[in-house]
């Protein structure tokens, strides 16, 4: 069964969420749930409609319980283009905060004005948070990304996801012992290390946005320094790229079984081959494809 479509792009819900969802309704907490809905809808219809606006669209969403992750279909974002669509979401919920209180206040009574306010607020706070895979976590790694690379952004901000949700744990198990039980708090810790790991584990893979960059530094500097390195061609594309190094343009000599040099592969090629065979392609399928499409065009 495909996941339902939703503002242009496949909305997945996270499995752990169903249990979660009926564990707060059991608890007398299903008010949380009511107006979470609206209020995460808001948040990524800015995401879009910003992607939109950018150009660039939404390939699917996931939902958590501090938000829902909007995943872009290209990989070679802008750095500036990364925080813009990133920032619309807390930015929407602080203005539909803002935007009840005055015609609550000013225009006509709002009965749930309070919660509405308060979801609006506590939604866009968590997601600024500078850690992935939260938005001010995204943020924070295109800046970071300037003078480190991605890679090693990715890693520094996704780390932080995970100590941000060992600090709402505490937070969260502080308050139980003070007579607050509050299962939110140890719900939103769960899902953001959880979502924090996914994210360090593919961290490798954020090299691909490094590459869009790179005709634009060479065009500058004039240069851009090579990491080479060899390679046997039965080794997967995966862990090929954890090999590779922001900022330098990576090219990878490949050896047979006997250790001599079957060819050479370009990052380009090896990232287009990944997209087309996956992860798990080997060295030297990518050789081979390369060679059939030359013999093909003579």
């Amino acid at each position: 069964m495909k996941a339902p479509r939703f503002f242009g792009g496949r909305l997945k819900i996270n499995l752990l969420m169903i249990p979660v969802m009926i564990g707060l309704i059991l608890l007398g907490m299903g008010e949380i749930v009511l107006y979470y809905i609206p209020v995460v809808i808001l948040h990524e219809w800015a995401h879009v409609i910003m992607a939109a606006a950018l150009g660039m669209s939404i390939s699917h969403m996931e939902l958590f319980p501090f938000g829902c992750a909007a995943r872009l279909q290209c990989f070679a974002v802008s750095r500036a283009k990364e925080m813009l669509v990133a920032a619309a979401g807390p930015f929407a919920n602080m203005a539909a905060a803002c935007a009840v209180f005055f015609i609550d206040k000013y225009a006509c009574p709002i009965a749930v004005a309070e919660k509405l306010i308060t979801a609006n607020l506590a939604l866009a706070a968590v997601n600024m948070l500078p850690a992935l895979p939260l938005d001010g976590g995204r943020i924070t790694r295109a800046l970071f990304a300037s003078f480190m690379g991605y890679k090693r952004a990715t890693k520094i901000t996704a780390a932080a996801g995970i100590f941000f949700a060992a600090v709402i744990l505490i937070v969260g198990v502080w308050a139980a012992a003070n007579g607050t039980l509050n299962p939110s708090f140890l719900i939103m810790a769960f899902f953001l290390c959880l979502a924090a790991v996914k994210e360090l584990k593919n961290a490798p893979f954020t090299l691909i946005r490094d590459f869009s960059g790179k005709r634009a530094v060479i065009e500058k500097r004039k240069t851009l320094h090579i990491n080479r390195f060899a390679a046997l061609r039965n080794q997967q594309l995966g862990d090929i790229m954890r090999e590779f190094e922001a900022g330098k343009y990576n090219m990878v000599t490949v050896l047979g079984n006997d250790l001599r040099v079957t060819g050479e592969l370009s990052e380009y090629q090896i990232l287009g081959g990944m997209m087309q065979k996956g992860t798990q392609a080997t060295l030297g399928s990518v050789l081979n494809s390369g060679k059939d499409e030359k013999t093909a065009k003579l």
